[in-house]
């Protein structure tokens, strides 16, 4: 084989390798499913996580409309939906707005399916970008 021929066998190896290994950790349903803390998890890392000391909860049922922030506003998630989340398979279209360290985000239009639904709290799941989104419906003490 001419050196040509070997650089490019070697680039195609290498190439194949980086490609295979971009994304080998999958956050998964069953993953979120032992998330048991108001939360935001996108793909497997934990954005933001309710402490009862440091955040408040918002809550409008006419509105759908789910809210958890610092005082400040400085850290948070709201999750918009166009329906009331209330069981398990329930399938449903929200929107998400959330603080990094240093930006504001938002996805608009996320397919949401509702994984469980107990003790005040809603789990919500999109599978096309693996986020987990868990919930109140009331505030937690």
């Amino acid at each position: 084989m001419s050196t040509p021929g070997i650089i490019r066998a070697a680039t195609a190896i290498l190439a194949g390798a980086m490609l295979s290994g971009c994304e080998l950790y999958q956050f998964t349903v069953e993953e979120f499913a032992g998330i048991d803390e108001i939360s935001l998890t996108i793909k497997g890392t934990k954005t933001f996580v309710y402490s009862p000391e440091r955040h408040q909860i918002g809550f409008n049922p006419d509105k759908y409309e789910f809210r958890v922030s610092d005082d400040n506003m400085a850290d948070y998630f709201f999750l918009d939906c166009d329906d009331m989340p209330v069981r398990t398979d329930q399938v449903l279209t929200g929107d998400l707005e959330y603080t990094t360290p240093d930006d504001i985000k938002s996805r608009h239009g996320l397919d949401l399916r509702v994984t469980d639904v107990r003790n005040g709290k809603i789990w919500l799941w999109n599978q096309k970008y693996r986020i987990g989104i868990v919930v109140a419906t009331l505030p937690e003490e």
